[in-house]
Parts: structure tokens; C-alpha cells; sequence
């Protein structure tokens, strides 16, 4: 029924088609290149916004002119979205969530049906002419649905990543479309593929380097495809391509940082923006460079054309820039509060739409002025990073809190709306025109001209660096050698500068302690460099450029009413206090979200108090991967997990504190990750839940990863003189109901330790290897708190052929452990059994 109900809409579609051909003054149905204006190859014809970037070239610019009418709403989901809707003819708008779900609202924000996939989307979807929308998805699927029920029509899934030694089949990249109807789809294994839309089979692959995250632009005329990738490593391979139709190779070229934006062809070039803040014009035959152009910071964004060849490019720098499409000189900039990673739409009459970082959606027009801007997100997670569709009668566009908003066009001017405070009418940048100074940065990232009036003791502060000349926002470095922070009463402190020297954080070792007042003061000030050495995004050098003097006063934030008892385990099978972390955010440095905000966006932990605090006032806690659970969206121990570590906690008067003790070695999204420090800082409240997000901070040096050092060093996340990279964010930490005690029946533990190895061994247990975590921790028996060691790597079980677990082992450098150790054996994040072992002597 559901095959003979596709069909049916597939026929109906392609009558629709050809009647639309004929209607625009077309003879047959292969005149005009066989497809209805605007398109030149077989989108959906009455589409406003068929795909990401609208059209096949990309250019990110429809003809069409906006109409009063539209309607002001909002949807919720799930999570974060940082995919662009696309839009119906009907005006139905599709989208998908790191919910895991693809969504089809109607033009007044009702759901019409949304379609459940095994994993988060972050592409957008494609309409066609058929009547149909295909889209991809983190579990490696490409999926047809019928557009108007959501019926699937046909899966592709997508070569297992370890065929070409990738790590995950994501399609992240955005679906594009051949002028015969044939999808071109980049997936993270490595391929890109030409599948027949009709059936869902693949035509070829093509193998690249890296992942892919650009969207592929297709010159209908010679039938070529460009896209960018993410790679960085010259012996690798180019990152940049050109193929013909068939999969072949016509040229590629290489750039310093990853190709995340999709090009625009225009001109005779291939115009694309990488992640070393470089816009680039390629000619479309023989990849020859004709110009660049130079951001602040690097380019996610793809550009967008106005109607006069005019390329408006948005940069994480936080600003947008218009470039002259034959040279690639500037010829205005707008500058916003922070990082834009939106692509720009234009309509019918030249007018530019982007999201910001600020959650604020920018309307401009064609000579960058300032026509109105809306905040549509007044909240924590407030990156607008999908890019927007333009409809008929509304603007569309998702941000980082799961919402997909409508605005129509227009919609500041409205008499009724020109009193809202969310509304800015014309006027120039929100920023002031001269002046050096720092900004406080809140977890999110959001630079905040006012600071808050009130911190927790124990709250992870950021700082930003803001420099503007003549009404612009100039590159601007902190000057470590002449950099002064205080606080007052005074407290042992911590200071970490950023790897790329735009932001700083602040940290107390304990907490800090307020005045007679209950207040703290935080001083900052030194020189600011200018004009630096480059190479990509790595600043060397540079010249005094001024001198900034900033100050802050914050009130202490005095204990809640109530104070959450934490439960730590006396004995095993005891109930303990669990919390769920989730939704991490890390802002800064700016291209790290760029390369991985809905990867964090994915991730789920689960962390268990161990120990209570010793003389030394820090207790333990474990920390063990998670998952959401393939038939719901309930967070589940993930069994396969890598991560597995643990934290010291403080906790007092509400307020938590959980920190790394030295170095830190993980597993992370498939990467092998040594921290220096980590730590999170928040306040509890009663119920276990942190109503504010708790700040994350991190750090690491560079030269410990090793292969992957030398990119991130052009890529600014590396500080030149100490090779120090800091990373600062916020997460959600909620409740978990579990922690009462034992998962299961653990039966009797027998201990064994050895040079380099400790053993526990089950006896009559039940416990599944396919639905638990297996840890060994190990204390110091000196202080009580644990030893800094590759828990995740370095552990190992014994599964026997009923799927239990009967050895679990840790491996370990034996200078690295004392004689005399504890160990306790954790299932999740319960400590079933502990020991305390003597092992044998190095010598």
C-alpha cells in the first residue's frame, strides 16, 4: 500500500512538473534544459527552497520576493538543530534534530509527521520533482521518503567506515542533486557517492582523504561536481576537488584548515571559504587560484551571491563581509557580537538573512546596512548555526535549543512589533566604535557587554578580548607578556590564555572568598598585539597595538535554602548519588565547535560519586560513557564504551566541583584525547539538578596529540608559546535514577595483582558484557584519591560464551602505580567490590 501510495505521488509530481515546464514557455519536457525555472536540475519546481543553498550552483539567492502573510511561531525539539530546513511547495518546511528525528511542519508550526532515524541528523533535506525528500543521517543512512506522508520509499547505508579506515558513516554532508535526478551525498567514511534516486542503489564513489561536510555545487552544463573536505595533512591528499560526472578526478587543490563550506559557482570560478579564514576563487576547469580573501578568524559559512555578482560571506569572526566577486577585495563589512557559522539566504530584492552565535537572526540590505534584527533566542544555547530558507511568506531557521522559528518577512517593521525589545530597526553595529577592552564570556560563549552581577565561589570564569578602530572590529591578540590578573580578596587562583590569545579563563583553586560585602573583584589589563605573522590561523609576533584596562565586580551568590545531601556508597551495593551529562557546549575556541558542536551536542556520560571527601577535602567520582537507547531516546550505559576515568569532587553549600588529578587520558569520538587539566564547576540544587549549566574547562598540550598537532597549530588552537590549547564550554548535569545501588548480581570477586596488571574475577555472576560498563579504579592509599591512569584503553574483559563477564583486568606502566594500592571494581558507575592490594616491586 505504502509503494502503491509513492507511486502515486510520484506521478502526481511529475505531472505537476510538466505542466510547470510548459507554463514557463517551455515546448516539451526537455526544452529549457528540461526543468522548471528556477532550477536547472529536477528540484522540486514550485519549491521555494528546495535545498541547502537553494539551487545547484549554490548561490544561495531565490528570485523570489517576499509576501506579507506569513506567520511569527516556534517547535520545539528534542535537541539542538544545525541543519537548514528546506521548504515545500505547499509550504510544508523539513528539518532534523540531533533528536534523531526528521520533521515535516506545516506553515502554521503543526507537526505533519516526523520520521524516527538511529542517530542524530544534521544535514538538510532535498526536495524533488518526484515528490519526495531525501535526506542523511549519523547512523550512515541516506533515506527517500514520500514528501507528503513520510512513508519511506527506499535506505541507502553507506560502506562501514573501517573499509577505508574512517572512524564513523555520518552523512553530514548536505544532498545534492545531478541534472539527471542523481543524488550526490559526501558521507564521513570517506566516499562520496552517486546514488540513483529512483531506486536508492550506488552509481559510484569517489574516495577522499577525510570526511566530508560540503555540500557538493554541480555545473548542470559539463555535469562537474565541487566540494571541499575536511583534511589538513599534505600527504594525505588535496581537500578541495573538481570531479566530472562519471567520479573522475579533474583537478583538486590543498588549503591549510579543513573545507567545511560548500562552494559557489559563479563566473567561470568555484568560490569556497576554509577553516584557515580563507575565501578562495578556483576557475571551474583547471583549479587554477584567481584570489583570496582574509578573515579574522576561519570560515564555516558558505557564500551567497547577490544579484550583481556580489559574494556575501559570513566568518566565525563574527562578521559579514561582501566581496567583490572578480577580485575578492572587500567592499563592506558588518560586524556582529560573535561567531557566525550560518549561511546567508538572499530574496527577490537583495536582502540578506543570517543566523548568529547571538542568537539573533540579521536582516541586512544589499550595501550592509542594517534593515532589522530579531533575537529569537534570549537563553543559554542560542547559536542560530543552521542556515535560513527563505518561503513564500516567512523566513526559517533552527538554532542550538532545538527550536525551528518562522518569522515573517519583515517582521520588525510591522507597526505592531516596532516596540518589541527583541527588535532592532536599521541603525549600525551593536558594538561601539572606538575602544579596547574585555568582555565577559559567559559558558556559551556569548559575549556579554554587561557582565552578571552575581557568581558561584566556585564558577570558571572566560574573558574575551574585543578591539574596534573606526567603527570596525580589528584582529586583536592578548600580549602574554605583559598580561595582569587579580582578584580580590585575594585567592589562589588559576589563569589559562587560549590557544589562539583572543580569550582567557579564570578558575579559583577552591573557592573564592568575599569581602566584607560579599563581593570579589577581577581585574585584567595589559598590551593588546596587532598586525601578526600568519600562517592559516596561527598568529606569530605582531606589533604593540594599545593597551586595555578591565575590571569586574561580581556578589558571591550565597548558599540556596536547600542543600542537596550527596550519597556517597559506604559499602558496595549501597545507594550512591548519579547524575547524567549531556548537551555539552564548547564555544571556545571558536572552530571547535565548527568541527564538533552536535558532536558534543550527542554525547551522554553518566558519573557516580564514589568516595567521600578525605582530610584533603576532595572525594571521588566515576565517570563512564552513555548512550541513548536504540528504541527510545532513555539514556542507557553505552557497554562498548572508551570513556571511563575518574574525578575528584568538592562539594559545599551546593556548590560541585569536579576536576581531573594530573593528566587525563580518554577516548573521545573516536579520538585518543590526553588532558592536562579538566574540570566542571557548578551549584546543585535540591533534586540533584544544576538549574544553571555548569562550566567546563579543559586544557591540553599539543604536542601530545601527536599526528594531529601540526594542523591544530594552524588552526590557532595552540598557544605559540607554551603549545598549550584551552578549551571552556558548559554542559547539562541532571539526576540519573539508577545509582541505588547494584545493577545486578555480582557474585563473589577474587583479587589478583601483578607487575602491571590487576584482575577481578566473578564467580557465579549474571552480569551481562552487552548491557554494563566494567571498570577497576585505583586510590592512593596516601590521600585517598585516584591514580591518574588510562582507565578507558587500558581495560579489559573476559566475556564467556553465555555473554557474561567473569575477568575484568587493568593494564598499567608499573612506575606509574605504588606498591600499595586500592582497588575498587566499578559496574556503571556502582562500586561492586574493593580490595587493597600490595603488587609486586619494579626491581
Amino acid at each position: 500500500m505504502a509503494q502503491r501510495e509513492a507511486q502515486f505521488h510520484g506521478r502526481r509530481a511529475y505531472m505537476n512538473r510538466f505542466v510547470a515546464v510548459l507554463a514557463g514557455g517551455c515546448i516539451g519536457l526537455f526544452a529549457c534544459s528540461g526543468f522548471a525555472p528556477p532550477y536547472d536540475v529536477p528540484l522540486a519546481p514550485d519549491s521555494p527552497w528546495p535545498k541547502f543553498r537553494h539551487d545547484a550552483p549554490q548561490t544561495g539567492r531565490s528570485a523570489l520576493k517576499p509576501k506579507r502573510g506569513g506567520l511569527f511561531w516556534s517547535y520545539p525539539t528534542g535537541k539542538g538543530i544545525f541543519s537548514t530546513p528546506v521548504v515545500g511547495g505547499d509550504g510544508t518546511i523539513y528539518v532534523g534534530s540531533a533528536d534523531r528525528y526528521f520533521y515535516a511542519l506545516t506553515p502554521a508550526g503543526e507537526l505533519r509527521w516526523r520520521h524516527l532515524t538511529g542517530d542524530i541528523v544534521d544535514s538538510a533535506g532535498l526536495l524533488d520533482d518526484l515528490g519526495r525528500v531525501y535526506f542523511g543521517s549519523g547512523d550512515g543512512k541516506l533515506r527517500a521518503l514520500d514528501a507528503a506522508t513520510g512513508q519511506p520509499v527506499w535506505e541507502f547505508l553507506a560502506d562501514a567506515p573501517e573499509i577505508n579506515g574512517a572512524f564513523i558513516n555520518w552523512f553530514e554532508g548536505n544532498v545534492a542533486m545531478a541534472a539527471n535526478g542523481d543524488l550526490i551525498v559526501p558521507n564521513d567514511n570517506y566516499f562520496v557517492y552517486r546514488i540513483d534516486r529512483h531506486s536508492g542503489d550506488p552509481i559510484w564513489k569517489f574516495r577522499v582523504p577525510e570526511q566530508t561536510w560540503s555540500s557538493p555545487a554541480i555545473d548542470s552544463t559539463t555535469g562537474r561536481i565541487f566540494f571541499g573536505n575536511n583534511n589538513v595533512i599534505a600527504a594525505l591528499g588535496n581537500n578541495f576537488f573538481a570531479l566530472d560526472g562519471g567520479g573522475e578526478k579533474i583537478w583538486s587543490e590543498l588549503t591549510l584548515g579543513t573545507i567545511a563550506a560548500s562552494p559557489l559557482l559563479s563566473q567561470g570560478m568555484a568560490i569556497v571559504a576554509g577553516f584557515d579564514g580563507y575565501v578562495r576563487a578556483y576557475g571551474k576547469n583547471d583549479g587554477r587560484e584567481i584570489w583570496t580573501f582574509a578573515a579574522r578568524d576561519h570560515v564555516y559559512a558558505s557564500a551567497a551571491q547577490l544579484s550583481d555578482g556580489t559574494l556575501v560571506v559570513p566568518a566565525a569572526d563574527g562578521t559579514v563581509y561582501a566581496l567583490d566577486a572578480r577580485t575578492g577585495s572587500a567592499i563592506w563589512a558588518f560586524d556582529t557580537e560573535e561567531a557566525i557559522r550560518s549561511s546567508p539566504a538572499i530574496d527577490g530584492n537583495d536582502t540578506i538573512y543570517v543566523g548568529s552565535g547571538a542568537g539573533k537572526l540579521y536582516v541586512l540590505n544589499p550595501d550592509g546596512s542594517l534593515r532589522w534584527t530579531l533575537r529569537l533566542i534570549d537563553a543559554d544555547r542560542n547559536d542560530l548555526n543552521a542556515s535560513p530558507a527563505l518561503g513564500t511568506h516567512a523566513i526559517y531557521i533552527a538554532g542550538e535549543n532545538g527550536q525551528i522559528f518562522s518569522v515573517p518577512y519583515d517582521y520588525c517593521l510591522s507597526p505592531e512589533q516596532t516596540e518589541n525589545i527583541d527588535c532592532t530597526i536599521g541603525g549600525g553595529e551593536a558594538l561601539p566604535d572606538e575602544g579596547a577592552g574585555v568582555y565577559f564570556t559567559s559558558q556559551f560563549g556569548n559575549l556579554m557587554p554587561s557582565a552578571p552581577s552575581a557568581i558561584d565561589a566556585n564558577a570558571i570564569l572566560a574573558f574575551s578580548l574585543n578591539v574596534r578602530q573606526a567603527g570596525d572590529t580589528r584582529l586583536a591578540l592578548f600580549d602574554a607578556s605583559t598580561l595582569q590578573v587579580s582578584v580580590e580578596p585575594e585567592a589562589p587562583f588559576d589563569v589559562r590564555l587560549s590557544g589562539d590569545r583572543k580569550f582567557l579563563t579564570v578558575a579559583p583553586q577552591s573557592t573564592y572568598a568575599a569581602d566584607a560585602n560579599g563581593k570579589i573583584r577581577i581585574d585584567i589589563s595589559g598590551d593588546f598585539l596587532s598586525n601578526p605573522r600568519r600562517h592559516g590561523l596561527r598568529f606569530e609576533g605582531g606589533e604593540l597595538g594599545g593597551s586595555f584596562a578591565s575590571g569586574f565586580e561580581f556578589t558571591l551568590t550565597p548558599p540556596g535554602a536547600e542543600i542537596l545531601p550527596l550519597v556517597y556508597p559506604a559499602a558496595p551495593g549501597d545507594a550512591q548519588s548519579v547524575w547524567e551529562i549531556s548537551r555539552i557546549a564548547v564555544p571556545l575556541p571558536t572552530v571547535l565547535p565548527s568541527y564538533n558542536q552536535i558532536g558534543f551536542d550527542s554525547l551522554h556520560f553518566l558519573i557516580g560519586l564514589v568516595r567521600a571527601p578525605t582530610a584533603a577535602g576532595r572525594g571521588v567520582a566515576w565517570l563512564v560513557g552513555a548512550k541513548l537507547a536504540d528504541d527510545d531516546n532513555d539514556t542507557v550505559v553505552d557497554p562498548e564504551t572508551g570513556v571511563m576515568f575518574p574525578l575528584t569532587v568538592s562539594y559545599e553549600a551546593g556548590l560541585l566541583s569536579l576536576a581531573s588529578r594530573g593528566r587525563l587520558d580518554l577516548e573521545i569520538l573516536n579520538a585518543d584525547i590526553r588532558f592536562d587539566t579538566f574540570r566542571i564547576a557548578g551549584r546543585i540544587g535540591a533534586g540533584g539538578r544544576a538549574h544553571v549549566s555548569p562550566a567546563l574547562e579543559a586544557t591540553l598540550t599539543c604536542a601530545g596529540l601527536g599526528f594531529f598537532a601540526p594542523f591544530l597549530r594552524d588552526l590557532g588552537f595552540c598557544n605559540p608559546d607554551d603549545d598549550l590549547m584551552v578549551a571552556y564550554g558548559a554542559l547539562d548535569l541532571d539526576p540519573y535514577a539508577f545509582g541505588s545501588g547494584s545493577p545486578s548480581t555480582m557474585g563473589q570477586v577474587s583479587w589478583l595483582g601483578d607487575l602491571g596488571r590487576i584482575e577481578a574475577r566473578f564467580a557465579a555472576t549474571n552480569l551481562r558484557a552487552d548491557r554494563h560498563s566494567f571498570g577497576i579504579l585505583l586510590l592512593d592509599p596516601s590521600d585517598g584519591l585516584p591514580l591518574s591512569l588510562d582507565y578507558g584503553r587500558a581495560t579489559h574483559k573476559n566475556v564467556t560464551t553465555d555473554g557474561l563477564v567473569d575477568v575484568v583486568r587493568l593494564e598499567f606502566s608499573p612506575e606509574r602505580v605504588p606498591e600499595t594500592v586500592e582497588a575498587i571494581l566499578l559496574v556503571d558507575t556502582a562500586p561492586l567490590a574493593m580490595t587493597m592490594l600490595t603488587l609486586p616491586s619494579v626491581d
